[in-house]
């Protein structure tokens, strides 16, 4: 479960070892079917949800984040695929909204208070 997490080597190694515990425990033919439904369980999690996924949440063209996991991939690695699509967020998100030249709203003034009304006292008989 864990090695999930890490991309493209932490599914290898845990397929890996589901692999040998099948072959293991039920035999080739159902260790070779697993492998099968293993690849193609983890193309359409990284070519098609993962894209639509994280699309949605930062807005983002499922394109324009398979293009940024590619470059970040070629450009620095598994740890550049890891990093990209934060970064790629925080430069076309979070850095125009610091620049941003929004007035910043000024407290509103009190309003006055009502001059105070002062009853006479009663007169005594």
């Amino acid at each position: 479960f864990l090695a999930g997490f890490i991309p493209i080597v932490g599914i290898l190694f845990a397929g890996a070892v589901a692999t040998l515990v099948t072959l293991g425990a039920k035999g080739p033919i159902y260790a070779l079917i697993f492998i099968g439904i293993l690849i193609v369980e983890q193309q359409l999690e990284n070519h098609v949800l993962q894209p639509l996924i994280v699309g949605r949440v930062l807005h983002f063209h499922p394109l324009a984040i398979i293009l940024v996991l590619a470059v970040g991939g070629i450009l620095a690695g598994i740890a550049g695929a890891v990093v990209a699509v934060p970064i790629t967020a925080i430069l076309y998100r979070a850095i125009p909204e610091l620049f941003k030249n929004d007035p910043i709203p000024l407290p509103a003034a009190p309003a006055p208070k009502p001059p105070a009304q002062t009853v006479p006292p009663e007169k005594e008989n």
